[in-house]
């Protein structure tokens, strides 16, 4: 039997023990036996010392007719006398003699408070883990439903951009377009009174564009897709520029227009199209919030010490309280006071100009009064030491501009007699793109579907393909792919000219197989242009 042993070892390791006789009477103590309130009387009952073995009598009897070698209760708590518990572990083994012949018992007690202790810490602290852990998990389900949700607004919104810009777009390419060629006099002379009230429909749809080109500027940001076209800019002339339009908003204002430029501050290196875009918002805002009598103006001054450029743009109107200032530059979100609900407007414009000033590397900051006015000022990168080479390359473009014919532009003779054929489904855009094309020179053949399109060409080679994206039926991602898997077309020079101009657009319709892309609404002059480069470099 192993008891003898067992009862050594846990003398060694300092448990406590009892020798029980056959009818449960303790017959002898040793260890610590304190650990059971003090040292038990020789006689006394098993179950009055330890109560924890009440019900197990039939066990211990098992243990003493050899039909059971042990019994063990762990986790056994006692309440002491001064609040503390104190938890032990029974475990009963039989005695034998040195015959090998059950006696009695040996009750083993072992104080296992601080193993106890530490194992509920531990159990408690998993628990704590394992909450902690639901909780997350809760968290992550949560933030996963919402960015679902989020994910779902932001697709519709995308296509709800998509589809405004294309609709949109579309009719003001005739618009715009009959206007160049009304103004361009290409139908007939036209009186001053008629070139005025064209200036005006002009202006009226250069408006509209605009705030479609806000819409998606904001768009192609926010997806890192806005890239600048950084070159040598006149400060002086893009400011001047802006005057005859500026100035006609002033009047019709009530208000006077004040410019203040520094002549030092020559030329800069930056994005002339996406500057003049921050200067208009910002100019057009100071318009709208200044009352008739006021002031407006556009002040520049160059800071070579901090290697920066400062425009500026300040107004004598009703201000900005610090508390509107720290939203004024977030996307749709306008001032809510008497003025703001006298003038419309998107909420985009500031929006954009904090945007378009970052991607430049510079900065907006804001200076108002409540009642007497705001400045806005926007820095950017200036490199005073640069001036003269930016100089002699701007000269040199210039010159280029001023020799540039002012006629229509000739069709490349790489056209050759072959036609030009044009995909696109809105009839009153074909026409106006057919009849400018025509001028120039070139036999353009229109077909209205990209099932016509891939028919056309099976029985005529054309030139070049002019094609729209957004279409009744086959759209033109579908006729790249048909053309450029066919041996015959798969080198046929490809323009796509659509009104889709969301980000990533672009890059879709170059990977579809386009070789040159432009968005509606185009400059006539501009398509015709990029026609001729096009037949030009298919041929190298």
């Amino acid at each position: 039997m192993k008891s003898t042993v067992e009862q050594q070892v846990l003398i060694e390791t300092g448990s406590a023990y009892l020798t029980v006789g056959p009818d449960l009477i303790i017959q002898s103590a040793g260890g610590l036996l304190a650990l059971v309130g003090g040292t038990p009387p020789i006689g006394a009952h098993l179950i009055d010392v330890l109560p924890e073995l009440f019900g197990n009598e039939s066990a211990l009897t098992d243990i003493l007719r050899g039909d059971l070698d042990r019994l063990h209760l762990p986790l056994i708590n006692r309440a002491l006398p001064d609040g503390s518990v104190l938890y032990l572990d029974l475990l009963t083994v039989p005695l034998a003699d040195k015959d090998g012949q059950i006696t009695g018992l040996i009750q083993i007690i072992t104080d296992t408070t601080h193993r106890s202790v530490s194992e509920q810490l531990i159990a408690q602290r998993r628990n704590e883990l394992q909450l902690l852990k639901d909780r997350i998990q809760r968290q992550n389900v949560e933030l996963a439903r919402i960015n679902a949700g989020l994910l779902r607004v932001t697709k519709l919104k995308d296509e709800f951009l998509a589809s405004m810009s294309h609709e949109i777009r579309t009719p003001l390419t005739a618009i715009l377009g009959l206007v160049d060629v009304l103004r361009a006099q290409l139908v007939g002379p036209l009186s001053e009174e008629q070139l005025n009230a064209i200036n005006g429909i002009k202006q009226g749809g250069q408006h509209l564009l605009s705030l479609i080109n806000d819409y998606l500027d904001i768009a192609k940001i926010e997806a890192g897709r806005l890239e600048l076209d950084l070159g040598p800019v006149s400060v002086q002339d893009l400011c001047m520029s802006l005057r005859p339009m500026i100035a006609d908003m002033s009047k019709r204002a009530g208000l006077q227009l004040i410019y203040d430029l520094d002549p030092t501050a020559q030329v800069i290196l930056a994005d002339a199209r996406r500057l003049r875009q921050i200067l208009i918002n910002l100019l057009s805002n100071a318009i709208k919030f200044t009352p008739s009598g006021g002031k407006v103006g556009l002040e520049v001054r160059g800071q070579p010490e901090q290697g920066s450029i400062r425009f500026t743009v300040w107004d004598t109107g009703i201000g900005i309280a610090p508390t509107d200032a720290e939203r004024l530059f977030e996307p749709f979100r306008q001032i809510e006071n008497e003025r703001q609900q006298e003038v419309t407007g998107s909420g985009l414009g500031l929006a954009l100009v904090s945007k378009l000033t970052r991607l430049h590397g510079g900065s907006v900051s804001l200076e108002s009064e409540v009642g007497a006015g705001s400045r806005f000022h926007v820095t950017l990168p200036w490199e005073p030491d640069e001036q003269k080479r930016l100089l002699e390359w701007f000269a040199n473009e210039r010159q280029k501009e001023i020799e540039l014919p002012v006629d229509l532009p000739p069709a490349s003779p790489l056209a050759g007699d072959r036609p030009l054929l044009m995909v696109e489904d809105d009839v009153s855009s074909a026409s106006l793109f057919a009849q400018y094309l025509n001028r120039c020179g070139y036999r353009v053949v229109h077909v209205e579907s990209g099932e016509e399109a891939l028919a056309y060409v099976q029985g005529e080679m054309p030139c070049l393909v002019l094609l729209d994206v957004r279409m009744r039926t086959m759209d033109g991602i579908e006729v790249m792919r048909h053309l450029r898997n066919n041996v015959a077309t798969r080198d046929l020079p490809i323009l796509v000219l659509t009104a889709l101009a969301m980000p990533g657009d672009r890059e879709r319709c170059m990977a579809a197989g386009a070789d040159d892309y432009l968005a509606k609404p185009v400059r006539l002059r501009q398509l015709a242009e990029r026609i001729a480069a096009l037949l030009e470099q298919k041929a190298r």
